[in-house]
């Protein structure tokens, strides 16, 4: 199966369809992750090459879209923990744990989208935080929309159920009141409760390619840690869209590897990659 390896011309069609479809940039040196990650999907089909494979889904054959799907969820890194860049989390809570930026809502429930949701862990640790929130200040409400380009990953998410490992950054006090412990103690998986899981929206939604006029507005938007795998050129598309999708005094969420670029112009800096509109 490691005899199949991948050409210049498959590699160079191949990164190009998905750097335009996901923004996703595959230079040379990704030409390993590239064939360790479709190898399995092409001796499954029964494809002797990977120019017969590429040559395939990007064809008119009527399965090639559903073979689109599949290719870019392969080539998507998905990696994610529940608390990931901790301060942020923390943040979020001291900033409407405020009275005056909870007045700027109007009373209105809080709406956060999570743009690269991933498996969950992300939302989740949202729901959490907001959650807490919600028990001490009876003038808020919040609502989360996760989106990922990816359906297996969502599929993950919507359920809810992790790995009792996963879990271990999440605060204790917190694990016993919005985790439910499998009653077989030998799979060692948890699953987030009711109460969480009903505070969040998932639906699949790509960055690139996608129509963000069919989005509603939102006070807060975290998009961490997928931009680092875009051009320059896409990087400020989506910046610019996710500026447009954010209410007045609405806050914007990167990666600590992410820069906003140019359009710093349309944001105050309140706290390394937390971002206020100005």
């Amino acid at each position: 199966m490691n005899s199949i390896q991948l050409s210049p011309k498959a590699h160079k069609r191949l990164s190009t369809f998905v750097g335009e479809m996901a923004g996703i940039q595959l230079p040379a040196h990704k030409k390993n992750l590239i064939e360790s990650r479709l190898r399995k999907r092409l001796v499954s089909l029964q494809f002797q090459s990977f120019d017969d494979y590429v040559e395939f889904f990007l064809s008119n054959n009527k399965s090639a879209k559903t073979e689109q799907s599949i290719v870019i969820d392969l080539l998507t890194t998905n990696k994610t923990d529940f608390y990931r860049e901790a301060r942020q989390f923390e943040f979020l809570s001291e900033f409407y744990s405020n009275s005056v930026n909870r007045l700027l809502l109007k009373r209105q429930s809080l709406n956060v989208w999570c743009a690269a949701a991933s498996t969950g862990e992300e939302p989740y640790t949202l729901a959490l935080e907001l959650s807490e929130l919600a028990k001490t200040h009876s003038d808020f409400s919040f609502r989360i929309l996760a989106t990922d380009i990816s359906p297996t990953v969502l599929a993950t998410a919507h359920r809810g159920v992790y790995a009792e490992s996963r879990i271990a950054t999440v605060p204790l006090e917190l694990r016993k009141r919005y985790f439910l412990r499998s009653k077989d103690a030998s799979k060692a998986l948890v699953k987030m409760s009711k109460l969480l899981r009903d505070t969040i929206q998932f639906d699949e939604f790509n960055l690139i390619q996608g129509d963000y006029s069919n989005l509603p507005k939102f006070d807060v938007i975290f998009c961490r840690n997928v931009m680092i795998y875009f051009s320059p050129e896409d990087r400020q598309k989506v910046v610019t869209n996710l500026r447009q999708q954010l209410n007045p005094n609405g806050l914007l969420f990167v990666g600590h590897a992410e820069s906003i670029g140019s359009n710093r112009l349309d944001f105050q800096q309140l706290i390394p990659t937390v971002y206020q509109v100005k």
